[in-house]
């Protein structure tokens, strides 16, 4: 198995175990792609048909508002899936872009390509499964943590994600609190005035 296939690997036996025979079959069904800084990974208004799993870099999940507003939904570093579960699902166009924040490793591997496996290899089904749990774990906090005021969820972003403040803009972090830039920097300047 080339090293490359580790990272995978390694979140995968977190999960679930797999076979040698089992993750050969599995490696050979995904795709390695570089995606550079700024380079889409999925546009808005295309089918989203795979799910993405990032080995090195970040990607940014979000949907453009009729005014011009990006909204970011979520973010995805190093071992995180990331996919338009919906778009996938449904085969319907998807409503999000995912880019690329920095240059970015990923393994891809197609919807229908992934069903194949589901039957082939019991434990590779339990795995996904897994993590389709915790993503839907994920969007509930995540609607839970839209309601909260913009101090709270900034307080709540940076005790859950303090380390992502070294890798993504300001720009972008307020996307994702749901906030204007010059509001998260007030949020910032109060919180360094209470230290």
């Amino acid at each position: 198995m080339s090293i490359v296939y580790d990272s995978i690997l390694n979140h995968i036996s977190q999960h679930s175990i797999l076979s040698e025979e089992e993750k050969e079959r599995f490696c050979a069904a995904l795709t390695y792609k570089k995606i550079r800084r700024r380079q889409y990974l999925l546009q808005e208004g295309n089918i989203c048909t795979r799910e993405c799993f990032v080995i090195k870099g970040a990607l940014r999940q979000y949907e453009v508002s009729p005014n011009g507003r990006e909204n970011t939904v979520q973010f995805a570093f190093e071992n995180w899936w990331i996919s338009d579960w919906y778009s996938t699902l449904q085969a319907q166009p998807s409503v999000y872009n995912i880019d690329a924040l920095e240059d970015t490793e990923v393994f891809l591997i197609e919807k229908s390509q992934l069903e194949e496996l589901f039957i082939e290899i019991p434990a590779l089904e339990s795995y996904f499964r897994k993590i389709f749990l915790k993503a839907f774990v994920s969007l509930q906090k995540r609607i839970l943590f839209q309601q909260k005021t913009a101090e709270e969820r900034y307080l709540e972003f940076m005790k859950c994600y303090h380390w992502f403040e070294q890798r993504i803009s300001q720009q972008h972090i307020a996307s994702f609190l749901g906030i204007t830039r010059e509001s998260l920097s007030r949020l910032k300047g109060q919180q360094y005035k209470n230290i």
